[in-house]
Order: structure tokens, then sequence, then C-alpha cells
């Protein structure tokens, strides 16, 4: 009789416990009011938008052929400074320095950066041409990230794609 009544507790715990898991989200859809690059599939939750905005700047070259050209040069320097910014804040920068030192002076000093990225979705918000030739760009990138598992990574790289570690083994999702 003991044992029936520990199974029936336990059972009746365990429903209890099991039913409170099982709440429904209201979802919204994906391009309805206040959203912004909606997931694919209308999955909304565990989904966040990121901004980055940026500056770049340009300045007419001297030995343009034209002002018009000069304007033109100087609007598509301000665009490629302002890519990468972007691409410095979204993915990072390697550096790679060196210094040779020799009787308590530096004899030689290098410090190269670089960077690489593929963006999608930029966007140049304004163009301002100012003082002295040089040209101002503000540019905006929105990227939409989910959560896969612990870790926030951009949405639309593919189904199959997995996030990793350095080492290159994938992360698992507790699956």
């Amino acid at each position: 009789m003991k044992k029936l009544i520990f199974v029936l507790l336990g059972l009746f715990a365990s429903v209890l416990f099991l039913s409170g898991c099982n709440t429904v989200r209201p979802s919204s859809t994906a391009g309805g009011p206040g959203k912004v690059l909606g997931p694919p599939g209308g999955e909304v939750d565990d989904h966040k938008v990121v901004t980055f905005f940026v500056i770049g700047k340009g300045l007419e070259p001297e030995n343009a052929l034209t002002k018009g050209e000069a304007v033109l040069m100087a609007e598509r320097a301000a665009v490629a400074d302002g890519y990468r910014q972007l691409v410095e804040k979204v993915r990072g920068v390697y550096v790679d320095a060196f210094m040779r030192a020799g009787r308590g002076t530096v004899d030689y000093d290098t410090i190269q950066v670089h960077t690489q990225s593929w963006l999608r979705g930029t966007e140049v918000m304004e163009v301002n041409e100012g003082e002295y030739g040089i040209t101002n760009v503000r540019m905006r990138l929105r990227i939409n990230f989910a959560r896969d598992g612990m870790v926030w990574w951009p949405v639309g790289i593919g189904r199959d794609v997995k996030p990793t570690f350095s080492s290159g083994n994938p992360i698992s999702d507790g699956a």
C-alpha cells in the first residue's frame, strides 16, 4: 500500500512539474510593426537585432581632373572607410606587430592591421560635404542575431552551419 501511495505521489508531482514547462508563447509575425529584419520562418523567440553606426571620412584628392571627379572620389573613399570601420566592429582586427631594439633604442617598429569580412545590408544614411574637401558618410548595419544554445550568432547563414570553437569542434546544443 505504501508503494502505491509513493508511486501515485511521484506521478502527481512529475505531472505538476512537467505541465509548467509546456507554456505557449504568443508568436508575432516577422514583418509586423516594430520588427526589423524578421527572422526566417517567422521564429521570433530568442532573436535580437544589433545596429552598428559609423561615420566614414574621405578627402578630395589633389590629382583629380575636375571638381566633380574629386567630389565623387571623396565620397567613395568615405564609403570605403565606413565599410572598414563596420568590419572592424563586427569581425574584429588581426594585429601583427614587430619591434627590433638594440642598445637601448628601437631600431625598427612596424604594426600591420588586417581585417576581412563579407557585409550585406549596409545602408548609407547621409552624405555631407564638409570644409577642406572632407566628405562624411554616416552608415548603418543591422544584424539579426539568434540564440543557438548559449551562443549569439548571425541569422541567415544557413541551417547546416553551426558555431564552432577556435579548435574547429562544433559547439554542442545539448541534443
